[in-house]
C-alpha cells in the first residue's frame, strides 16, 4: 500500500468513528430501551426469549439449528455490546446467521442483530465486506419494521458501508438506498432525515469520487432531502456536497435553491462559508442564468459583509470569506457593472481607505488576488469624473505603490496592480505626477528586469504614459 493510499485509509477510519463513542455507544443495547421480544406470545417465542436471555434450551424441547443460532446471536450482542470488533475478525459466518434470524418478527433479535452489524462496519473492509450482498435484505427490513429505532440503526450500518471504501459505498448507489430511503420517511419519519444526511456526506467522501451519473442522482436528492434537516452539521455537510458536486459540473447549481438558502439563512453565520462557496459558483454564469434572483443575492451579500464581515475585529477565516466576497462581486460586477455602486455602500468600502494599520488588519486580504481583481474592476468602471472623486477620497497611486511592494514577490498581484495603475493614469492625467513623486519609476525600473513578459510589458506601457 502506498503512502496515499495509507493516508485514504486512515482518513475513512477516522471518519467512520468521529461520532462512535456518542453515536455507537448510546446505540448499544440498553434495557430502558424497550421493544417487545415478540410480536406474539406464543410457546416458540418463549422458548426463543429464553434461548436469548437465558442462552438455554427447556428439557421438554430439542435443540435445533433455529435455538442454536440464537444462542449464537445472543454471544455474539453480549461480545460486541461490551468490547469492539477486531479489525481482522472473519464475520462471514456471523453474518449469515444474522440474516437468517433478523425480521422472523422478534425485534429484540432484530435490535441485536443489527447491533452486531454495526460493530462489524467499524473496524475495517474485512469485517464489513460479507454484509454487502445482504444490503437488499437490510432495506426490506427498513420498510417493514415498525420501530424508528431500527430503522436508525439499519441507517447507521448503510452510513459506515458508504464511508468504508469505494466497493461498499458503490453497493450502497447500485441498490439506489439513498433515494428508497428517501421514499420510505419523508413522510412519516422526518426525524430520520439527518441519519439519510449522514449517509449521502459518507458517500461524497469516500475517494474516488462517484460516477457522473451518481453525482446528478444525489444533488437531485439533496434538493429534496435540503427542507427536512435539522442539525446543523447535516446542513453544513449537505451544503458542502452540493458544493462539490456543482464545482465539477456548474449546471447542476440550482437557482431556486440557492436563492431558497440565501433568504431562509440570511440570519445564520453558520452556513456562510459554503453559501459564499455556492454563490461563487453562481457568479461564474452568464447574467441572464442567475438575473431573476441577482437581487436577493446581492442582499444576502451585502449583509454578510455589513453585520458579519467587516465589523472591525477581523481573523484570518473572515478575511478569507471577505475574499471569496471580493472574488463573487468582481464576476458579477463583469457581468453587470451597475453593481459596483451597490458594493461601495457596504462596508467593503473600508478597504479602499488604506493605512498602514488598515493593512496590517486585513493581511490576509491585501496579499490575495482577489482584492485587486476587484480594485480593477471598480476602476475599469467608473467614468472620469466618478475616479476623480474616488480618487479624492481614497487615493488610489499612493496605495498601490504600497502595496506593490508589499506583494513584490507575487508575479500575478503585480500585474493587476500595475493594470489598475496604468488605467487610472490613463484615465486622469493628475495622477501621473502623483505616482512620479512616490517614486513610482524607480519600482517600474526594478520590474522592468522582471522575467515575466507581462511584467514587463506593463512597464513599458507605464513608462510610455509618463512620458
Amino acid at each position: 500500500m502506498n503512502i496515499v493510499q495509507k493516508k485514504r485509509e486512515e482518513f475513512s477510519i477516522n471518519i467512520r468513528k468521529q461520532k462512535r463513542e456518542e453515536l455507537f455507544k448510546s446505540k448499544r443495547i440498553s434495557n430502558s430501551q424497550y421493544l417487545p421480544f415478540s410480536y406474539n406470545t406464543t410457546n416458540l417465542a418463549e422458548i426463543y426469549s429464553n434461548a436469548y436471555y437465558q442462552k438455554q434450551c427447556p428439557n421438554n424441547v430439542q435443540l435445533n439449528e433455529t435455538i442454536q443460532k440464537i444462542f449464537k446471536i445472543s454471544e455474539l450482542a453480549d461480545a460486541f455490546n461490551e468490547n469492539d470488533c477486531e479489525k481482522n475478525y472473519d464475520t462471514s459466518s456471523d453474518v449469515e446467521i444474522i440474516f437468517d434470524i433478523i425480521n422472523k418478527g422478534y425485534p429484540v433479535l432484530d435490535r441485536a442483530c443489527l447491533q452486531i452489524l454495526l460493530s462489524f462496519t467499524l473496524p475495517s473492509h474485512l469485517t464489513c465486506k460479507p454484509i454487502l450482498k445482504y444490503i437488499p435484505d437490510l432495506l426490506k427490513f427498513f420498510n417493514e419494521t415498525q420501530y424508528d429505532e431500527l430503522k436508525q440503526t439499519v441507517l447507521f450500518v448503510f452510513s459506515n458501508l458508504a464511508a468504508d471504501c469505494y466497493q461498499c459505498r458503490d453497493a450502497i448507489l447500485i441498490y439506489e438506498i439513498p433515494q428508497a430511503v428517501f421514499q420510505t420517511i419523508h413522510q412519516t419519519s422526518r426525524e430520520l432525515m439527518d441519519d439519510l444526511a449522514q449517509i449521502l456526506i459518507n458517500i461524497s467522501r469516500t475517494q474516488p469520487l462517484m460516477s457522473n451519473f451518481n453525482q446528478i442522482q444525489m444533488i437531485k436528492l439533496c434538493w429534496q432531502l435540503f427542507p427536512y434537516l435539522q442539525g446543523n452539521e447535516y446542513i453544513a455537510g449537505i451544503l458542502q456536497l452540493i458544493q462539490k458536486i456543482c464545482q465539477k459540473d456548474k449546471n447542476l447549481l440550482d437557482m431556486n435553491f440557492l436563492n431558497s438558502i440565501c433568504q431562509n439563512y440570511s440570519n445564520s453565520d453558520q452556513y456562510l462559508n459554503e453559501i459564499l462557496a455556492l454563490i461563487k459558483i453562481m457568479s461564474y454564469f452568464d447574467r441572464n442564468r442567475y438575473e431573476t434572483i441577482e437581487n436577493n443575492i446581492l442582499n444576502y451579500l451585502i449583509l454578510k459583509v455589513n453585520q458579519t464581515l467587516i465589523t472591525g475585529q477581523q481573523d484570518i477565516y473572515l478575511q478569507k470569506q471577505i475574499n471569496k466576497v471580493l472574488s463573487i462581486f468582481t464576476n458579477m460586477i463583469v457581468e453587470n457593472p451597475k453593481l459596483i455602486f451597490n458594493t461601495l455602500n457596504t462596508n467593503i468600502i473600508q478597504l479602499f481607505k488604506f493605512n498602514e494599520q488598515l493593512q496590517e488588519t486585513y493581511n490576509e486580504i491585501f496579499s490575495s488576488i482577489y482584492y485587486y481583481s476587484f480594485y480593477y474592476q471598480i476602476i475599469n468602471n467608473l467614468n472620469q469624473n466618478q475616479l476623480k472623486q474616488f480618487i479624492q477620497l481614497f487615493q488610489p497611486i499612493q496605495q498601490m505603490i504600497i502595496l506593490l511592494d508589499y506583494n513584490i514577490n507575487n508575479t500575478d498581484i503585480i500585474i493587476d496592480i500595475l493594470r489598475i495603475i496604468e488605467m487610472i493614469m490613463q484615465k486622469n492625467i493628475e495622477s501621473i505626477s502623483v505616482f512620479v513623486e512616490q517614486n513610482g519609476e524607480q519600482y517600474l525600473a526594478e520590474l522592468s528586469q522582471h522575467e515575466n513578459e507581462d511584467v514587463y510589458n506593463l512597464c513599458e506601457e507605464i513608462f510610455e504614459i509618463i512620458k
